[in-house]
């Protein structure tokens, strides 16, 4: 994660975070509200990507990019740390890994926003319940990182889930493992790379941002474009993605460096919990029979990964102690 620079004192965020430096219970509940917060945050997406519907998911991401680079330089900018960004992009090997995450982010976003707006986002939300396994094997396969029992178990349940659906529906989930394999391959890219949360995004951005400033400028000039052209609702939606992308990673980059990773790693499943009761409530898709089973099974699978991570936890105490 980030070094104590990615977050600076005189913002109203800033006053947020600055409230747990006194004690380490004051430090683990500011990270716990920081973190409910970011994933809270994250888990009502559904309701807001609905509502740009009307628009191709192509053009939002578009503009989600965009606006974010806006945001996030301004953001440096106040900081101070526009140096940071420079140092970091005369570093080949680095800009071209971030390159690499910012292309992988992007097609999360577009796959997201794509089933979001054409009734799949339960099968998103089931992409995310999936991610930690994913990351899990990854760092199984690529980083020799040794597994426990419960972990393993945990994994077999989530393939035996996709196998499920394949044999009872004769599909497969092609948005939940695109969710999944994007945003576990960009997780694993990132945490190999000695960046900060907030200054890899910033620099993800900047790689990608001329494709997406093209599109849309191509968009305008051929009249079809939603960005002002469009009603004044739909305008105000596009760029204030730039601020639903950027504000939630804040809180999440501070939350992460005051709560160990299993706390992190149990909390993220509060954003596709929400998602998923969004869809089925409030968006009113429909989850057959068969379709349940497939989700059955990926929540026993959260609960036995999550059941490891607590015990990790405990262990960690004792050990302390």
């Amino acid at each position: 994660m980030s070094q104590k620079s990615e977050l600076g004192s005189s913002t109203p965020v800033d006053a947020m975070l600055e409230t747990a430096q006194t004690a380490p219970a004051d430090e683990t509940r500011a990270g716990l509200l920081l973190a409910a917060a970011a994933y809270g945050f994250w888990g009502l997406f559904p309701l807001y990507f609905i509502m740009l519907a009307h628009v191709p998911a192509l053009e939002v991401v578009a503009n989600r990019i965009f606006w974010s680079l806006v945001l996030m330089s301004f953001w440096f900018l106040l900081r101070g740390r526009l140096g940071e960004v420079w140092a970091t992009l005369k570093q080949p090997r680095i800009v071209l890994v971030l390159v690499l995450t910012g292309v992988l982010v992007s097609g999360n976003w577009l796959t997201y926003v794509w089933a979001v707006g054409h009734g799949y986002a339960t099968e998103a939300s089931l992409g995310y319940f999936i991610v930690p396994m994913f990351n899990v094997a990854t760092g199984y396969l690529l980083l020799s990182e040794r597994l426990s029992r419960l972990q393993m178990v945990a994994i077999v349940l989530a393939v035996a889930a996709i196998m499920v659906q394949l044999l009872l529906l004769g599909t497969v989930p092609v948005v939940s493992l695109l969710v999944a394999f994007t945003f576990g391959c960009y997780g694993y890219l990132r945490k190999i790379l000695p960046v900060g949360a907030n200054l890899g995004l910033l620099v993800e951005l900047i790689a990608i941002t001329p494709f997406a400033l093209g599109y849309i400028v191509y968009l305008q000039a051929m009249g079809v474009g939603h960005l002002g052209f469009s009603d004044l609702g739909t305008t105000s939606l596009l760029v204030i993605t730039g601020v639903i992308t950027s504000l939630p990673l804040i809180w999440f980059s501070a939350a992460a460096k005051r709560l160990n990773l299993a706390t992190v790693g149990i909390m993220q499943y509060i954003n596709p919990s929400i998602q998923f009761l969004i869809a089925v409530f409030l968006l009113h898709e429909a989850v057959s029979p068969s379709k349940m089973i497939t989700f059955a099974l990926i929540w026993l699978s959260v609960a036995v990964y999550s059941y490891d991570a607590v015990i990790e936890i405990r262990r960690k105490k004792a050990r302390r102690s």
